[in-house]
């Protein structure tokens, strides 16, 4: 770095600190003096590593599949119910927060190929702000979820991401944790055809991560011998019936003391489809397993992830 850089960054540091106060600058300053700071550091690095590795993934990921990451053969309908109830095809935007980061969506705005408003009666000015929908989970809420929620060692575990889509939770457990099985279901061939292709071209442990094109209903093997399940919400790919009879499956075939993880509080999804009453008992909230690196994220941006564990009693 040269001299200017090294002034750069100590008048960031000064900047932040003269925002404190010396109660608050004395463990931080304990925390540089024992040199604890290069861990951290250490860790840090190596969560940007991960990251630009998935980036490179989704780089990949963005040659085969079209710009909204919504396969041609995939049919997505907007919800009647639930907190998204208010989306529709014209007030909604397709984009793949895994693909596009809020950095890269605004290169996207700025050369016009995502618009971020649209226009409620042709009238110039009388314009309304698009609700941009993801399917997939962002890089960074991947690490998140493997890095803060979850326990550290899922060695012998099985985590099951259902709904896997493009297999972005997939690529992210395996690189970030030591689950020894990692399976992806999915529904819709074109999608399970782009995981494999990922797999194969960054040459993963076939027998540590695979895809099944299947309904997960029609799989209870595989759901009863999971350990970890990671579920993104349903509302944009099944009806109101569906989803219920989702859980009640999910509620028979889920293992005690299991895992899940949902971007989306249970009570929310339960309460909007009237069932939460006959839920309430089966599900128990958790604290994060891995709170000591939360100093690795801005945890506001992940208040929306909940993790549970099953209580069959």
């Amino acid at each position: 770095m040269s001299e200017d850089g090294i002034i750069s960054a100590k008048c960031k540091m000064l900047e932040i600190f003269s925002k404190l106060d010396d109660s608050d600058l004395e463990p931080i300053e304990k925390w540089i003096c024992s040199q604890s700071y290069k861990k951290d550091l250490e860790n840090k690095k190596a969560l940007r590593s991960s990251e630009n590795l998935l980036k490179k993934i989704g780089d990949s990921i963005k040659k085969i599949v079209p710009f909204e990451a919504v396969m041609p053969t995939e049919t997505i309908i907007p919800p009647v119910v639930g907190d998204q109830a208010d989306c529709n095809k014209y007030n909604t935007c397709h984009v793949d927060e895994f693909l596009y980061d809020e950095d890269q969506v605004e290169v996207l705005v700025k050369k016009g190929k995502v618009k971020k408003y649209y226009c409620l009666d042709c009238n110039s000015r009388n314009i309304e702000k698009l609700t941009f929908i993801s399917h997939s989970m962002s890089r960074q809420t991947l690490q998140y979820i493997f890095r803060v929620l979850l326990p550290k060692d899922l060695e012998d575990k099985q985590l099951l991401d259902i709904g896997s889509r493009l297999g972005t939770v997939l690529y992210a457990a395996y690189y970030l944790t030591n689950a020894s099985k990692i399976v992806g279901i999915e529904m819709n061939k074109e999608c399970c055809e782009v995981q494999e292709k990922i797999i194969n071209q960054y040459s993963m442990d076939i027998d540590r991560i695979k895809v099944i094109h299947s309904d997960v209903m029609d799989r209870p093997d595989v759901v009863e011998c999971s350990d970890v399940f990671i579920i993104n919400v349903f509302d944009f790919f099944v009806d109101v019936e569906k989803h219920k009879e989702l859980w009640y499956f999910f509620k028979t075939h889920f293992k005690n003391g299991s895992y899940l993880v949902v971007n989306r509080s249970m009570a929310e999804t339960l309460g909007s489809l009237d069932m939460f009453e006959e839920f309430m008992d089966w599900l128990i909230i958790c604290k994060p397993y891995q709170l000591e690196n939360e100093i690795y994220f801005d945890v506001e941006d992940f208040s929306e992830l909940y993790l549970y564990t099953i209580n069959k009693k």
